[in-house]
């Protein structure tokens, strides 16, 4: 029917809790932050977790895509895809950017295609 699953883990959350659905999913998401509002800081302990994932979707099911929602900005993006991620949720970075909506994409862009070339 086109429909999709997806697992989404906190923090808090062990990597271990997707080996038993890896398989049977066609989407992860990594919270980097603790859910319940916005304006959070990314959390960097949250790095070893999604490189973790990522070696498990590489391993089990290499069509799963692996986002990340919390703190993503122009910064912590590009680590973020560095670790494996290739979806990234992004709120605050980019619709409170004093240079607004647009110009926050452009500079999210940049950081991404810089970090392409490292």
């Amino acid at each position: 029917m086109g429909k999709h699953a997806g697992v989404v883990i906190n923090p808090a959350t062990s990597a271990a809790v997707l080996e038993e659905v890896l398989s049977e999913i066609d989407h992860v998401l990594i919270m980097t932050v603790d859910p319940g509002f916005g304006h959070q800081r990314f959390l960097p302990a949250t790095l070893p977790k999604i490189r973790r994932v990522r070696q498990m979707i590489d391993q089990v099911k290499p069509d799963c895509e692996l986002g990340l929602d919390g703190g993503i900005d122009a910064e912590t993006g590009g680590m973020g895809v560095r670790a494996g991620a290739n979806i990234l949720v992004v709120g605050s970075a980019v619709f409170l950017d004093s240079d607004g909506v647009a110009a926050a994409m452009n500079k999210l862009r940049a950081s991404l295609d810089l970090e392409k070339g490292s």
